[in-house]
């Protein structure tokens, strides 16, 4: 890898972590400079303006996630296990796995809804549509293959189970009791064990 793509990587790794501790909006370019020890110079090389830097930035904390997300998945055969195992590791970004500060997602979202024109809301709206459809297709699959009851409907039950696990960690950020993961955990665990089919 030449030098230049490694700084450029470097610069979008170190700035994703604070800005999805800080916020888009709040975070400066002063707060990056401090990160990378980068010149506002050396960085500008690599990025036509701090929207751009935003940009790709989400996109590597959103990979980042995607990619915690899908490896803990796929270890699991059983649509409800994999459900399960969606849960947890989604939760797991209250403690900073993978990412430091929350779900990317969420974040910007919240800091970005009301901003029209922004350049980061369509990369916002794809990434929660994905998020969705993931789950989506996981019920689908478990509804065809049987281990799913099949009355539920996949769309309304992604959204259930997403908006829980987005809100339940809004919750523990507030409240830092370090018990509200798990509540949402043992909780969803419950619902999905109602959701599956008597296993063989």
């Amino acid at each position: 890898m030449k030098k230049g793509e490694l700084t450029r990587r470097t610069i979008i790794r170190k700035s994703a972590i604070i800005f999805n501790q800080k916020g888009y909006m709040t975070t400066t370019m002063n707060d990056i400079i401090q990160e990378t020890t980068i010149q506002k110079g050396g960085i500008y090389r690599h990025f036509k303006d701090k929207e751009q830097l935003m940009v790709e930035s989400f996109h590597y904390s959103t990979e980042m996630m995607r990619n915690h997300l899908m490896t803990s998945v796929s270890k699991q055969e059983h649509a409800a296990d994999k459900l399960i195992a969606f849960v947890e590791t989604f939760l797991q970004l209250s403690e900073g796995e993978p990412i430091v500060g929350g779900c990317p997602i969420f974040n910007a979202a919240i800091e970005m809804d009301d901003l029209e024109g922004s350049a980061l809301l369509p990369s916002i709206n794809a990434a929660m549509d994905m998020l969705i459809k993931w789950m989506v297709k996981i019920i689908e699959d478990g509804i065809q293959q049987q281990e799913l009851k099949p009355l539920l409907q996949p769309y309304e039950t992604a959204i259930y189970i997403v908006s829980t696990l987005e809100g339940g960690l809004v919750l523990d950020r507030l409240k830092k009791e370090g018990q509200i993961t798990k509540i949402i955990i043992n909780n969803l665990k419950k619902y999905i064990s109602m959701i599956e089919t008597e296993r063989q």
